[in-house]
């Protein structure tokens, strides 16, 4: 009701359209462009009720929804039997919770007084905070750079990142998010003098740059901000949200190399801090090795997005052989694995994973995994009657996102994938730090005859208690106990206990990490009901399994 209430009572209009340009929702201000009833509007083609053609081509506009995005300037169009009235149509893409595209959501607004508040937008201000937008920031920044380099005149760029914006954006909406942006900014800008310039980069991020200054003056209006920031109390719906922010600082001297470099290291320099606690002020510094790693991890960032928007990532199997030869074991069990090209080369998780984990990228990734395997199940139809099964991993940060746990039930009832050879591995980590979520992720998966596996169990033995509590169907028994067992008696005692345990309560067990015969001939003798490492081959491509 809320929503509805803040849509209707927005000064332009709004449309949300199908992918075939019906309407399907409405606000109150659409009735003035077209005199017409919002019931009656509702099922029309936007072409039909509001023929709106674009200003420099006189194409339709209906034609040109594709494409011009959210990210995109605003299209200048007009109405055919007004044409002295232009309009500003702003486009975006309405997605599902899956992330597929249904539709497309567009805003009309008068071109004339738009103008008049925030420029052509070229050089002009950011509708929101009324700050200087991000082209004329990064404008005066390389004028900052041309003059350190030709002077002696050293200056300073902050890069400052509202903490845990997220958070409240998505539980208290975007309203509240869009106001937090506006009291933040009003806060900063009291902290600042004359001639410090103040922009909103984008999103939750803000850019200072300060002319001649030194390190120790950049850090002291830095704290300052963050100061400034941690003294505000936001109040939105009856609830106080205490904020903060994190701030990276770079100083702009003879050595900085470009306008690109200086905004990479204050990037940089920004998540170093939030890495300190947050609420903080990072220098950046070309001697701190931490930086320098963080720096590689960030450009991993960026390789990653790039290949998620290529497609250019793959999968590849690793077998789980049967150790006991009784009816009720998975002729064939493989687990997903996946890899990632690069520069002509094919990377192990190893080298992409810890920068996803540490930038939150894993959803993202644990989707695509998702996504083309069931397309890889859907043309292969025959597996889903084989006796067959198949082990996807889902990360901690997928875990605790509930729209991915919908994501994952939803791909489970509309494709023709049959659940029962899906079976899901979650680390022992993971599970115990999000018991409840992930036990109640796990009966709904159950319900449609999904598995689960919980994977390297045994790091943590004081997890014994929870075994009996998690409705997991395989237990992976951590290589760390499995790789020495025939030589190390502690180790096969914990091999052996795991097992006898997870036994007796009804799960099977994965020993992990078996690479000679030896291992594979003591689990068999325990009794463990599956093997899993290189000793009958290393991972291999999907394609040749099936």
């Amino acid at each position: 009701m809320r929503a509805e209430l803040v849509l209707n009572n927005l000064s332009h209009s709004l449309l949300c359209v199908d992918l075939h340009g019906r309407i399907t929702y409405v606000n109150a201000a659409a009735k003035f462009l077209t005199g017409l009833p919002l019931v009656e509007l509702l099922g029309k083609n936007v072409a039909e009720v509001l023929p709106f053609v674009s200003v420099p081509n006189g194409r339709a506009l209906s034609e040109q929804l594709v494409g011009i995005g959210h990210y995109g300037k605003p299209l200048l169009v007009v109405l055919p039997s007004n044409i002295e009235s232009r309009y500003l149509a702003s486009v975006s893409d309405v997605l599902d919770d899956d992330g597929s595209k249904i539709g497309y959501s567009i805003a009309i607004a008068n071109a004339t007084s738009q103008e008049e508040l925030f420029g052509d937008g070229e050089n002009g201000l950011d509708p929101l905070t009324e700050l200087m937008g991000r082209k004329e920031f990064e404008r005066r920044l390389a004028n900052l750079v041309n003059d350190a380099a030709t002077s002696s005149r050293t200056h300073a760029l902050l890069y400052i990142d509202i903490d845990q914006f997220k958070l409240i954006n998505d539980t208290s909406g975007h309203v509240s998010g869009d106001n937090l942006i506006k009291n933040i900014a009003q806060a900063l800008q009291l902290e600042l003098f004359t001639g410090d310039m103040l922009c909103r980069l984008g999103g939750d991020e803000f850019g200072v740059l300060l002319s001649n200054v030194d390190t120790f003056e950049a850090r002291s209006v830095a704290s300052r901000l963050v100061k400034a920031v941690k003294r505000m109390t936001f109040l939105w719906s009856g609830i106080a949200h205490k904020v903060s922010i994190s701030v990276g600082v770079v100083l702009v001297d003879e050595y900085s190399l470009d306008r690109e470099t200086v905004m990479s290291q204050a990037d940089v320099a920004m998540y170093s801090a939030k890495e300190d606690g947050r609420g903080r002020v990072h220098v950046y510094d070309t001697r701190d090795k931490k930086l320098s790693r963080l720096h590689d991890d960030m450009d991993w960032v960026h390789r990653i997005n790039k290949a998620l928007a290529a497609d250019d990532f793959c999968l590849v199997t690793e077998r789980i052989l049967p150790l006991v030869d009784e009816n009720r074991r998975t002729a064939l069990y493989n687990e997903l694995l996946v890899r990632m090209r690069y520069n002509g080369e094919v990377l192990s998780p190893g080298q992409f994973m810890p920068a996803a984990e540490r930038f939150g990228l894993m959803p993202q990734i644990d989707r695509w995994v998702i996504k083309s395997f069931f397309s890889y199940l859907q043309r292969n139809p025959e597996l889903n009657t084989q006796n067959v099964m198949y082990s996807i991993n889902i990360s901690g940060q997928s875990l605790c996102q509930e729209s991915f746990l919908e994501f994952v039930y939803r791909c489970l009832r509309r494709s023709t994938v049959n659940p029962e050879i899906i079976c899901f591995e979650i680390t022992e980590t993971v599970a115990i730090t999000n018991f409840s979520v992930v036990t109640r992720f796990i009966h709904r998966i159950h319900e449609l005859g999904g598995k689960f596996a919980l994977d390297d169990f045994g790091t943590g033995m004081s997890s014994f208690g929870y075994l009996q509590e998690l409705p997991v169907d395989f237990v992976k028994i951590d290589g760390l106990f499995v790789h020495d067992m025939d030589k190390n008696p502690v180790h096969e005692a914990m091999v052996r206990s795991i097992n006898d345990i997870s036994h007796v309560l009804g799960k099977r067990t994965i020993a992990e990490f078996v690479e000679r015969q030896e291992i594979m001939d003591q689990l068999r003798a325990l009794g463990v009901d599956y093997a899993q490492g290189h000793l009958h081959g290393k991972p291999q491509d999907l394609q040749g399994v099936a």
